[in-house]
C-alpha cells in the first residue's frame, strides 16, 4: 500500500508493512531504504493470527495504528537534512535518511482492536470487548470514538453493532474500512455489511422521538440549525399531546408558547384544542396579547374565568389590553353574574375596570364608591378629570380616604371650592377639621370665611393646634372665639384673645390665678410694656413669696425694683431674696456701664461726624463754564475782563456774581434764596 506526500520536499512514495518479525515497518520507496521500525509492545501472547495489526494513513503524514489493545499514533516528518537541502533548493548528497517518524500518542485499552480510522482530530476503532480469559470471542462489537491524550485517551461516544453470529466470531473476523473525508465508515464481517456515519440533527431528534424523549428532542429542535426534516412546531405537538395525555395541563400550556411563536392560526387552534378538555384558565397567561387573535377567543377564556376563578378574572381584565375582546359583551355577562353574587366585590370591581375602558366613567365612580376602593377611584379622577362628577360624592370620598381625597380636593380648588366642601361635610365634623386644617396649611388665605368654624373645630379636635392659628389668622370673631375658647377652658387661648381685644389686666388676671405662671405673667408684660400692667402683677405677687422672688430677678430692665421693695409686707419670708437683690445690683451696674459705653460711642461719633461734616465743606466747588448766577441769569464765566467779576460760592453750594449779592447776605454770609425758602416767601422752593 503507498501514500502521496503533499511537502514540496516529500514527492516519492513510501511504503509501511508489518512482518514476521512483529513490527511496522515504514519504507523510503525513493532512497530504497527502511526510515523506521515500530515495535511491538502489547503483550506477546496476543497473538497476530488472532489480534491483526491495523494501520491507517489518517493523511499524507499521520499513521495510525491499531494492534491487539494498543493504539499509536504515529507522524512522519523531514529529518533536518532534508529540511536545510529543502530551503537551499539544493539535492540531499548526504545519503542520510530523508524523514523520520515520531509517536505522538500511545495507550492501551481495555478491549480489543479490530480496525482503525479517524474521525476529524478523532480516532474511529472498531472493537470487541475482552472477556475474562482476555479473549474476544462471543462479544457484541462496538464502533467507538477516542480522543488521543499522549498516553491515555477519552472515550467521547460508543455505538454496540448487532451483527448475525456475533457469539463465534473472534476480532480478527471483523474488518473497517472508510472514506473519513465523507463521513463514511464500512463494517465487515463474516455474514453482514455495514455503513455508519454520523448521526445528523434529524436523526438525533428522531432517535429521542423514538425513545419518548419528547422534552429534550423540543429543546434539540431550538438549538438545532440544519433540520431538514423536523420543525419545532411538529416535535412540540408531539410532547404537547403527550402532556395532555398525562392531564399535565400548565407544562403543556407553558410549552405552547414555546412552540407556537407569534402564528396567529396556530395559537386559535391550541386554544381550541383547550377549551374542548376544558383547560381553558391553564393557557391564559400564555395567549399572546400582543398579536390580536379572534375576540371571541379571548372572551371565550373570560367567561371560563367569570364562572369559575372570579379574581382571576380581574386580574385578567386588569391585565388584558381592552382592544382584544368586546367590552360591552363582557359587561353585560358580568352584570348577569352579579344578579347571581350581589355581594362579590371582586365582581363589582372587575365591571368598575370595564365600565373605565368603556368610557363609562360616571357607573365606574358609582361602583367603586360603593364598594369602598381608597386607591382606584382617586385614580379614576385624576386620570379622567371626573371632578365635575363628583360634587354628589365628597363625603364619600372623604369617608374612604381622607388625606387623599383632602389633597386632591385642595389642589383643585378651581373645580371642588371650598364653600361646597364645607357644606358638604358639615354633618361631618371630624371629616371637615381635616379638610379645613390642610386648606389652612395650605395657604392661610383659603377659605378664610369658615376661619371661626375652624376655631370650633380646632378647639373639638386638636387643641394644640388651637392658638397657633389664633396667632395666625386675622378671619374670626373675637368674642365668638373666646367663648368657644372659655367654654373647653382653653386658658393660655383665652389669654391671647383677651389681650388682642385689648383687655389686657383681665389677662393678666387669668395667667396669675388660672395658670399661676409667673414666667408667662412677666412675657404678658414685657409684650405689652405697660406700667399699670407691672403695677397689677405686682400687687397680685405680694401674698405670694414665689412670685416676688422671680420678679425680682427679671423685672429690673423693665420696672425701678424699689417700687416692688417697698410694697414687700414686713416679716414676708422670700426664697432666695439675698440672690434676687444680689442680681437686682449686678443687673443696675451692668445699665450703668451700658449707658456709660453709650455715652462714649455717641460722643466720639459727634466728634467724627463733625469733623467729617468740616472737611466736606472746606472741599472746593466746581463751577462749571455753563453755570449762571441765579439773579442775574448771566454766565459765571466770561472771558470778557470788561464785564467780568468776582464770584461768592456758599456753603449750600448756590453761585452768585459778587456785585449781584445783596449787602445784607454779604455781612450775614448766608445765602439770600436760602434764607427766602426758610421764611416761607413767596417764590421760594
Amino acid at each position: 500500500m503507498f501514500i502521496g506526500w503533499m511537502k514540496q520536499w516529500i514527492v516519492d512514495l513510501d511504503g509501511y508493512w508489518m512482518d514476521e518479525t512483529r513490527t511496522v515497518r515504514v519504507y523510503d520507496i525513493s532512497s530504497s531504504r527502511t526510515i523506521t521500525v515500530i515495535q511491538r509492545d502489547h503483550d506477546p501472547s496476543l497473538r497476530s493470527d488472532l489480534y491483526r495489526c491495523n494501520l491507517y494513513w489518517k493523511d499524507n503524514s499521520t499513521l495510525l495504528i491499531g494492534w491487539a489493545n494498543s493504539v499509536k499514533v504515529c507522524q512522519v516528518e523531514p529529518s533536518e537534512t532534508q529540511k536545510a537541502a529543502a530551503l537551499a533548493s539544493l539535492k540531499d548528497q548526504s545519503g542520510a535518511p530523508r524523514f523520520y517518524v515520531k509517536i505522538t500518542s500511545i495507550f492501551n485499552t481495555d478491549f480489543f482492536i479490530c480496525g482503525i480510522s479517524s474521525f476529524g482530530a478523532a480516532l474511529v476503532v472498531l472493537t470487541v470487548a475482552k472477556t475474562a480469559d482476555d479473549v474476544s470471542i462471543g462479544s457484541r462489537p462496538q464502533l467507538r470514538v477516542l480522543e488521543a491524550h499522549g498516553e491515555d485517551y477519552t472515550l467521547m461516544l460508543s455505538d454496540i453493532l448487532t451483527l448475525r453470529g456475533y457469539q463465534e466470531y473472534r476480532c480478527n473476523d471483523y474488518h473497517l474500512d472508510s472514506l473519513a473525508d465523507e463521513g463514511l465508515y464500512f463494517i465487515l464481517s463474516l455474514k453482514d455489511f455495514v455503513v455508519a456515519k454520523p448521526r445528523n440533527d434529524d436523526d438525533h431528534i428522531a432517535w429521542l422521538l423514538e425513545h419518548e424523549r419528547f422534552k429534550e428532542a423540543v429543546e434539540a429542535v431550538i438549538q438545532s440549525k440544519d433540520l431538514k426534516k423536523y420543525s419545532l412546531l411538529d416535535v412540540g405537538n408531539v410532547y404537547l399531546e403527550h402532556l395532555l395525555e398525562l392531564k399535565q395541563y400548565d407544562e403543556a400550556a407553558a410549552l405552547c408558547s414555546t412552540i407556537y411563536k407569534n402564528e396567529k392560526d396556530v395559537w386559535e387552534a391550541g386554544i381550541y384544542r383547550f377549551a374542548e378538555i376544558g383547560q381553558l384558565r391553564a393557557i391564559a397567561p400564555y395567549v399572546p396579547t400582543t398579536r390580536e387573535l379572534v375576540p371571541a377567543l379571548y372572551e371565550m377564556i373570560l367567561n371560563e374565568f367569570l364562572h369559575h376563578d372570579q379574581k382571576g378574572f380581574l386580574n385578567l381584565v386588569q391585565t388584558w389590553p381592552s382592544y382584544l375582546y368586546q367590552v360591552p359583551a363582557v359587561i353585560s355577562v358580568v352584570t348577569e353574574q352579579l344578579v347571581l353574587y350581589p355581594q362579590s366585590k371582586v365582581l363589582q370591581e372587575s365591571l368598575s375596570e370595564l365600565y373605565i375602558y368603556d368610557k363609562k366613567f360616571d357607573k365606574a365612580l358609582n361602583v367603586l364608591v360603593e364598594i369602598g376602593s381608597t386607591d382606584r377611584v382617586f385614580e379614576l379622577i385624576k386620570n379622567h378629570n371626573q371632578f365635575t362628577n363628583i360634587h354628589d360624592k365628597l363625603e364619600a370620598l372623604m369617608s374612604l380616604n381622607p388625606p387623599v381625597a383632602t389633597s386632591m380636593f385642595l389642589s383643585n380648588v378651581d373645580k371642588i371650592p371650598v364653600n361646597l366642601v364645607v357644606s358638604k361635610l358639615k354633618h361631618r365634623k371630624n371629616l371637615l377639621y381635616e379638610y379645613l386644617h390642610k386648606a389652612f396649611q395650605k395657604d392661610p388665605t383659603l377659605g378664610e370665611e369658615h376661619h371661626g368654624l375652624l376655631v370650633e373645630l380646632y378647639a373639638e379636635n386638636a387643641p394644640e393646634h388651637l392658638l397657633p392659628f389664633l396667632r395666625t389668622s386675622n378671619n374670626y370673631s373675637l368674642e365668638h372665639a373666646l367663648n368657644v375658647c372659655q367654654e373647653r377652658k382653653l386658658i393660655r387661648e383665652v389669654v391671647f384673645l383677651l389681650g388682642r381685644m385689648g383687655n389686657t389686666k383681665q389677662a393678666l388676671k387669668q395667667i396669675t390665678e388660672r395658670l399661676g405662671d409667673i414666667d408667662q405673667a412677666i412675657d404678658f408684660c414685657k409684650e405689652h410694656d405697660d406700667k399699670e400692667l407691672w403695677e397689677d402683677l405686682i400687687q397680685s405677687s405680694l401674698d405670694k413669696p414665689g412670685f416676688i422672688t422671680v420678679l425680682l430677678q427679671n423685672i429690673g430692665t423693665h420696672v425701678d425694683p424699689i417700687m416692688l421693695i417697698n410694697r414687700i409686707p414686713d416679716g414676708l419670708e422670700i426664697p432666695g431674696l439675698r440672690d434676687s437683690l444680689v442680681k437686682i445690683l449686678h443687673d443696675y451696674t451692668l445699665q450703668i456701664s451700658l449707658r456709660e459705653g453709650c455715652k462714649k460711642i455717641l460722643v466720639s461719633d459727634c466728634y467724627s461726624l463733625l469733623e467729617k461734616l468740616n472737611k466736606l465743606h472746606k472741599r472746593g466747588i466746581l463751577v462749571s463754564e455753563d453755570q449762571v448766577c441765579p439773579l442775574c441769569e448771566r454766565r459765571l464765566h466770561t472771558n470778557d475782563y470788561r464785564v467780568g467779576g468776582d464770584i461768592m460760592v456758599f456753603n449750600c453750594r448756590h453761585i452768585f456774581h459778587e456785585d449781584c449779592v445783596p449787602e445784607s447776605s454779604k455781612k450775614t454770609e448766608t445765602c439770600s434764596i436760602c434764607s427766602a425758602q426758610k421764611r416761607g416767601t413767596p417764590g421760594s422752593s
